[in-house]
This record gives structure tokens, sequence and C-alpha cells, in this order.
């Protein structure tokens, strides 16, 4: 006994009902153009500045340190300056979530920032090698911090369509780093200034200039950054 066609036609509507719908943006990414437009711009170059500035540092330095030692002296705790920024920045990006928990993803930044900055001037101001690793170890504190909060606050601040443009953005400041920090530092070197080296590369205007949009533009229209970006 065959079933009707009126069944057969029920139980395949049935049968596609009970598939889940796609909606036409599920598939759908978003591109280069929209992250770097106007409504995204600011998140993504603090994003990826953050990162850019600690990838940096760890050839800026590497590339004065002939000056360094011929202005201070220390040439035994060479090695020092290079191992305690990366001391201090692995701490400080094992401490990313509990300080967006706390602070949130705007106040963290201001946070690391500020401190890279704290230790930029110690660096310019350094009599000896002694004060020279003090302050590099505060700007590995500061540099890890915004250089975690880079890859941390992706999911946050921008939509689900652009974190895989954003991850790719952010880990290419690795090579620029690699490219842009040792002629920096060999630049200043060569024009032995080394001290205003550390004064210059650090220019926290251009951050505060974008920060009242900078971490995430259009927050309070998504829950999730809403609540991070406090």
């Amino acid at each position: 006994m065959t079933e009707s066609p009126a069944v057969e036609n029920d139980t395949t509507v049935a049968e596609l009902d009970s598939y889940p719908s796609e909606s036409p943006s599920a598939g759908a990414s978003g591109g280069w153009r929209e992250l770097l437009s106007r409504q995204y711009a600011a998140s993504a170059s603090i994003l990826a500045g953050g990162v850019a500035l600690y990838a940096m540092n760890l050839y800026f330095t590497a590339a004065l340190m002939p000056s360094i030692v011929a202005g201070i002296g220390g040439e035994r705790y060479y090695a020092w300056v290079a191992t305690g920024f990366l001391m201090a920045a692995v701490i400080a990006s094992m401490l990313v979530s509990r300080l967006l928990d706390r602070l949130g993803a705007a106040r963290a930044y201001v946070l690391g920032f500020l401190v890279f900055g704290a230790g930029a001037v110690v660096n310019a101001l350094s009599p000896s090698m002694a004060a020279l690793i003090l302050g590099r170890v505060v700007q590995g504190l500061g540099g890890g911090l915004v250089a975690g909060l880079g890859y941390a606050v992706i999911r946050s601040a921008l939509p689900e369509r652009l974190w895989t443009r954003a991850a790719g953005l952010v880990s290419a400041m690795w090579g620029v780093g690699t490219l842009v920090g040792p002629s920096l530092g060999g630049f200043f070197a060569q024009l032995g200034a080394w001290r205003w080296a550390y004064v210059r590369c650090w220019s926290p205007r251009s951050c505060w200039r974008r920060w009242p949009a900078g971490c995430c533009p259009g927050a309070p229209a998504r829950g999730t950054a809403a609540a991070r970006c406090r």
C-alpha cells in the first residue's frame, strides 16, 4: 500500500523545515575596505598599533645598544636590557584577561600606553645601565599589555565578519616591527641621539586624539562590546 502524494509532500516539507535556515549574511565576510573604513579604522589602528609598538621595541633598542653602552657604560649587563623587557612583557600578557574584566578594554589600553610611556621616559633619562634596565622592564609591562590586548579585544571591538581580517592585520605588525624597528634604531644611533629616540618614538597624542572612538566605536549597539569598553 503506497502513501498518497499529499502525505509525501507533507513529509518533505516537514523535513525541510527541520534544517536550520541560513541567513543571507551568514557566510558574508568583511573585506579590507570595510575594516579600514571610517567606522572601524580607529579600532583597527589601536589594535594593530599596540602590537606594532611592542614589536618595534624588540629590535629598536637592540640597534641603539652600542650607542647606549658608549654613553653610559654597563656592557656587563648588556643582555639584561632585552631579557628584562621580554620577561616583563610575558608577565603583563598573562594579566590581560584579568585587567579586561576589571577595567574594560578602554581603560586597560590607557594603562598600557601610560606604563609604556613611563618606561620610555625612564630610558631617556637613564644615567646608568641599571636605570635603563629598569625602564625597559617598565616598558615591557606596558608593551606586553597592549600587545595582548591587540588580540583579546578583536571580538568585542569589531563585528564577527571582520575578525579574520583584523587578526591578519594585527599579526602583520610583527613583520612591520622587524623592518621598521632596526631602521629607526639605526637612524637615531647614527645621529648619536639615543635618548631622543625614546622620546620621539613615543607619541601618545596620536592615540589620545582617536581615543573617544578608539577602542570600540559603536560599542553601545553591540552588547558584548559595550560591556567591555566601559
